[in-house]
């Protein structure tokens, strides 16, 4: 009898470990689940891009629609040139597309496609220029040009002193201030520390005010 009672105990044992495991197991994926939903809450994208993981061309149609604008704003900007920007949003959108399942929600969506979009864009860019030029719009950082440190009495009207920034201060301005991006997003999408985000948008904007105010 000994062995008999051993072997139920046994038995109980293993039961009783499995159901804790089970239990376990779907305390984590129920954990990961309520994650997932709250990551998807707060950036309503997320969806989107699970879907466009998963293939579903309507998904990448939906995530077009809604940032095809501002991405083509930030692309003509950056380039200068109205057509090969509309050009590097569609080599911006078929990126996306390919690798939707690499990412990883460590950032917005939104601040993850203007990543992908300023990668292309500095492609882009480079295809189009002399290698020996290859130090602006992007690999420069706040060098003015002879015409941008001309008289500012020239500068009335806001669109044509912020052409007058310096590259780096005026896209650091348009992520924060035109797209919404806080300064952490801008740092990912420029590649730089917060800390240098924070003292371009402070120069930019003391710049801004000098070209301003010289024109009034």
């Amino acid at each position: 009898m000994p062995s008999l009672a051993a072997g139920n105990s046994g038995g109980e044992g293993t039961e009783a470990h499995a159901l804790v495991t089970n239990s376990m197991r779907n305390y984590i994926t129920g954990v990961l689940d309520i994650a997932q939903n709250h990551a998807a809450d707060a950036d309503p994208d997320l969806r989107l891009m699970q879907r466009i993981a998963a293939q579903d061309q309507a998904a990448l149609q939906a995530l077009y629609d809604k940032h095809a604008s501002g991405l083509l704003h930030y692309l003509s900007g950056r380039l200068g040139d109205d057509r090969l920007a509309e050009d590097v949003l569609q080599e911006t959108m078929l990126a996306i597309w390919q690798s939707a399942r690499r990412f990883r929600g460590q950032c917005q969506v939104r601040t993850w496609l203007l990543t992908i979009a300023r990668r292309r864009a500095i492609n882009a860019y480079h295809r189009q220029i002399a290698p020996a030029s290859r130090n602006e719009p992007f690999d420069g950082d706040e060098q003015q040009t002879a015409e941008q440190q001309s008289a500012p009495g020239r500068y009335l009207d806001l669109n044509a002193a912020l052409l007058a920034l310096p590259e780096a201060q005026r896209e650091t301005l348009e992520l924060v201030f035109y797209h919404g991006l806080s300064l952490g997003e801008t740092a990912w999408v420029l590649h730089v520390a917060p800390g240098t985000v924070k003292s371009r948008l402070h120069r930019a904007k003391a710049r801004l005010r000098e070209l301003m105010d010289a024109g009034e």
